[in-house]
């Protein structure tokens, strides 16, 4: 999440992030706040989000992953944030710490996926998408994070429904229809693994 993307949910309107989707609260927002808190709801006033650092918005990101999924969810954060930014120090770190006899080999997959990812506006991701005939997409985070990484498949019709039923309410490793994908976003970037998935 980046302050750009709590900046034009606020610009449309929303104030309040409830569980990582932006939400119009009616009313006195702390008091709505103060009423969620000590419930264990992830509630946030998004005028407080704007001024959190890039750093501090990462950190609930990756609380996000870590508390659905633990250690894997914190895996799969940290792999993808250091496949994007090209910075391995807080992914190794991880990795010696839970996964220490796969550092060397998960550190040489990210490092060679890194070279590949592309980042694209949506008109190019759409092209992309129209151009080699992509009709499911799978994400390594959830597909509406603008974080997530997403990878085009390119599946047998009839197999269509399988793979992407409900596939917009998971957490990580999500398959949905680019329709679906591209009615919930408006991303200023997109994340690729421009190879394509038979």
């Amino acid at each position: 999440m980046k302050r750009e993307q709590i900046e034009a949910w606020i610009g449309e309107g929303y104030n309040i992030l409830e569980h990582n989707k932006p939400k119009i609260v009616e009313g006195d927002v702390w008091e709505y706040l103060n009423k969620c808190d000590g419930q264990g709801t992830d509630v946030y006033a998004l005028s407080e989000l704007a001024h959190w650092s890039d750093r501090e918005l990462s950190e609930l990101e990756l609380r996000k992953y870590a508390k659905e999924y633990g250690q894997l969810g914190e895996r799969q954060f940290l792999r993808n944030e250091a496949i994007r930014t090209k910075h391995f120090d807080k992914y190794v770190a991880f990795l010696k710490l839970f996964y220490p006899n796969s550092v060397e080999k998960e550190l040489e997959e990210a490092k060679f996926l890194a070279e590949r990812v592309q980042q694209l506006t949506k008109a190019e991701m759409e092209q992309w998408v129209v151009s080699n005939n992509i009709n499911v997409l799978l994400s390594d985070l959830n597909c509406l994070d603008e974080s997530a990484i997403l990878t085009g498949m390119v599946v047998p019709s009839e197999e269509l429904i399988s793979y992407t039923d409900g596939g917009l309410q998971d957490t990580m490793d999500c398959h949905v229809t680019p329709m679906e994908f591209f009615s919930h976003t408006q991303h200023t970037a997109y994340w690729i693994d421009p190879k394509i998935k038979a």
